[in-house]
């Protein structure tokens, strides 16, 4: 409905309302011989000075105004009418239902004019930011479900907008902190990274472990990959071998530089003969036995020989050898 209609329809009913309540108040006033100009002045007083209180209390609302004195006075009129309209009703004999007849066109007139007037009020409290205490919409089957709860929530709140003025209403204790487990936290970071890393990342924390272990335990973190993409990433890598080495030399006293060599290499392929010799050569300093020189082959040379071998050797090659002072190896060469 536009304004203009609004307005139109409550003008008629303001003066239909008017019309039977003056008319109730015209006849009392003729009850006490009062003149015609006088009775019909009499429920213009009432009813008038009620309706103009209605209208101040709006303006006075409108303006940051208290306007309890215009409510009460308007209050005030329109009792003192119905109490003349069931006065008529008694005249009359026409019991309650007379009374409802004259007296509630006046009371449903003010009340209309109330609900019609709080729209403006309304707008301009929003507008000096003032926000009057409503009351809280839980709906009727809250009512009807929990009556005395919903009592105390509207109270309250209303205690609330005393105290602390149109705030909001005082929010509810924190919750608790939700808990989150290790495998949660880990899916979050693993999701949040490059895929070849976690891989990496896995395989540190479990070097000997094969590639479909290792990608279905990414997988229970969230990064979906299979055996051949773990072993892809993990190829890609080079493989890193650490040697560690002691200062100290660990070679025998007697053994020449090559044996600093690893066993497996050596610098020249030797015979069993020039094995035999070369060892008879590194002991010829001190007193031997063909089984030091069967030790020092197979230690050094990795040769294995018989000490008969090493006796013929000897035997056949003493002319040969270096100055041993003419010392024979201990127990002959036979």
């Amino acid at each position: 409905m536009s304004r203009g209609a609004w307005r139109f329809a409550l003008t008629l009913v303001s003066l239909a309302a008017l019309a039977t309540t003056g008319w109730s108040l015209y006849a009392v006033a003729r009850h006490y011989d009062a003149p015609e100009i006088i009775a019909v002045a009499v429920f213009l007083v009432f009813d008038g000075i009620a309706y103009a209180c209605l209208h101040l209390a709006s303006e006075a609302s409108a303006a940051g105004r208290s306007a309890f004195g215009a409510r009460l006075t308007a209050v005030g009129m329109a009792g003192v009418s119905v109490y003349l309209n069931r006065f008529h009703a008694e005249l009359i004999d026409g019991g309650t239902p007379a009374f409802l007849l004259f007296a509630i066109p006046t009371v449903g007139l003010l009340l209309l004019s109330e609900l019609s007037w709080a729209g403006p009020r309304a707008e301009a409290r929003a507008a000096r930011t003032e926000q009057p205490y409503r009351l809280p919409a839980f709906g009727g089957w809250a009512w009807a479900l929990a009556p005395r709860l919903a009592g105390k929530t509207v109270k309250a709140r209303a205690i609330h907008h005393i105290e602390h003025g149109p705030s909001a209403p005082p929010e509810p204790a924190p919750a608790a902190p939700v808990r989150h487990t290790a495998t949660e936290v880990l899916r979050r970071r693993f999701a949040e990274m490059d895929p070849a890393d976690a891989i990496r990342v896995a395989h540190d924390a479990h070097p000997d472990a094969p590639p479909a272990e290792l990608a279905s335990m990414l997988v229970t973190y969230g990064v979906i990959v299979d055996a051949v993409q773990v072993a892809l990433v993990l190829h890609g890598r080079p493989a890193e071998v650490t040697v560690d080495r002691d200062e100290t030399d660990d070679a025998h006293p007697d053994a020449p530089d090559e044996a600093d060599d690893a066993p497996q290499v050596s610098p020249l392929a030797l015979t069993k003969k020039q094995a035999v010799l070369d060892a008879v050569t590194a002991l010829r300093h001190g007193p031997f036995t063909s089984a030091d020189v069967v030790e020092r082959v197979k230690r050094i040379n990795r040769i294995t020989v018989k000490p008969a071998y090493v006796r013929t050797v000897l035997s056949r090659e003493k002319p040969k050898l270096p100055d041993s002072n003419d010392r024979p190896m201990e127990g002959g060469y036979a």
